[in-house]
């Protein structure tokens, strides 16, 4: 009996250790990373290393058979006709160790089908979501004129006052309200779908695991308005009418859905936007438009191969675009790829992001589809919205999360499970 239940320890911990281990450690690092940056970028570094050891063959056979390694050749070029090929060579860091962890990804059994970490990691992201949520929150309303000359020289409040940006705007502690509005919008879109996945009876979820993830993704919308991110709120009511419209058969849904609608509006124009006043001229003396017209001009002089990565930086007038001395990039990350790697590898870019949210998309189609596909897909169309009027990919914690999303779209959507490998 004692070497059959010293056997039966031993079978349990291997079990857990092959189980949970490697789970819990992609879990964790995935989810400290807003949190603690670095400690979340050493785990996965030590995650990437360890399988490209195990798996070297695979993964670089699954990245040039996805058009990464094509990618690749296309961003090396540009690096190497670029303007400023010190900068070019060091933004790669922006693009290839990403190309890398989708590898892994794709490569790794753990994250087979039907296994359950996706799901388990999207809740996992949304739950982690309240402390940046609640504090945005706390930051929009010490930030009224008349709460600030009463707090602006309390300790516990110096976070919030002692940023680089202006304005009526929540960060979070993310450094930047866009970038937390980035952050909050791919929660947004996985909660969103966790809770569709819920009221369609297709997860077996608890009463109290619904109503923390509910509360959770609706603190991330109020946060969203919070950073006075116009694109982030245009991502936002985006995900939330698709939301509204797969779940429309629900009436509350209505009821709920005018009723925000009403509360977003009644902000907008009593509050304003980011201490702005809500108008027309917010959006189209937007500066943007003017960095997009620096832009097209850059690819018209360079199209095949741009001016390297960090080129338009390099290109750009000082205030050429109103009160705006440097600009990193041109606010549009398809203007961006553009100008800086040139055009063929922009396409080559699409093709690549394109063919994976493609087919989840045809995935979505039929019944049988991956519950937690929904959220993942809303995440990343998020993702894709917020693009459109912002470049985030120099934040590692939203490229990690980003690229994460895109592998766990390509993995859901091709179905396969842990036994093809």
């Amino acid at each position: 009996m004692r070497i059959n239940s010293t056997q039966s320890t031993a079978k349990f911990l291997t079990i857990l250790r092959s189980n949970l281990g490697y789970d819990w450690l992609w879990i964790s690092a995935l989810v400290v990373l807003p949190f603690a940056s670095y400690l979340g970028l050493g785990i996965l570094v030590v995650l990437m290393l360890t399988g490209l050891c195990q798996r070297f063959g695979a993964i670089r056979q699954v990245l040039w058979q996805q058009g990464y390694g094509l990618l690749t050749v296309g961003l090396l070029a540009s690096a190497c006709f670029a303007v400023n090929r010190g900068d070019a060579w060091l933004q790669l860091a922006n693009f290839l160790p990403y190309f890398l962890l989708v590898g892994v990804l794709h490569t790794a059994p753990r994250f087979r089908l039907p296994r359950p970490i996706f799901k388990t990691i999207a809740q996992a992201l949304v739950l982690g979501s309240l402390p940046f949520s609640t504090a945005a929150l706390v930051e929009y309303i010490v930030r009224f004129p008349s709460i600030t000359a009463r707090v602006r020289d309390w300790s516990i409040f110096e976070w919030i006052f002692d940023v680089s940006f202006a304005g009526h705007r929540a960060h979070g502690g993310l450094s930047h309200p866009n970038i937390l509005s980035n952050y909050l919008i791919i929660v947004l879109g996985l909660g969103l779908g966790l809770l569709l996945g819920k009221m369609r009876s297709h997860f077996q979820q608890s009463a109290q695991m619904t109503i923390v993830l509910a509360t959770a993704t609706s603190l991330a919308a109020c946060g969203v308005f919070f950073t006075s991110s116009r694109n982030g709120l245009l991502a936002a009511i985006v995900l939330l009418l698709i939301a509204g419209y797969l779940a429309r058969r629900y009436r509350w849904v209505w009821i709920l859905g005018l009723a925000l609608l009403a509360t977003v509006t009644t902000g907008l124009l009593f509050l304003g936007f980011g201490g702005r006043t809500l108008s027309l001229e917010l959006f189209t003396q937007d500066p943007r438009v003017a960095a997009w017209q620096i832009a097209v001009d850059l690819i018209q002089q360079r199209p095949l191969v741009g001016w390297g990565l960090g080129g338009f930086s390099h290109q750009y007038v000082p205030f050429s675009v109103t009160d705006h001395r440097r600009l990193f990039h041109p606010h549009n990350l398809w203007l961006y790829l553009a100008c800086d790697t040139g055009i063929p590898t922009l396409l080559i870019f699409c093709w690549v992001v394109g063919r994976n949210y493609g087919a989840a998309m045809r995935r979505l189609m039929v019944a049988n589809y991956p519950p937690v596909l929904l959220s993942y897909v809303l995440a990343f169309t998020g993702c894709l919205l917020f693009a459109l009027f912002d470049v985030t990919l120099f934040d590692a914690r939203i490229n990690v999360l980003s690229w994460f999303i895109l592998a766990a779209i390509g993995i859901l959507a091709s179905g396969r499970t842990a036994n093809q490998l």
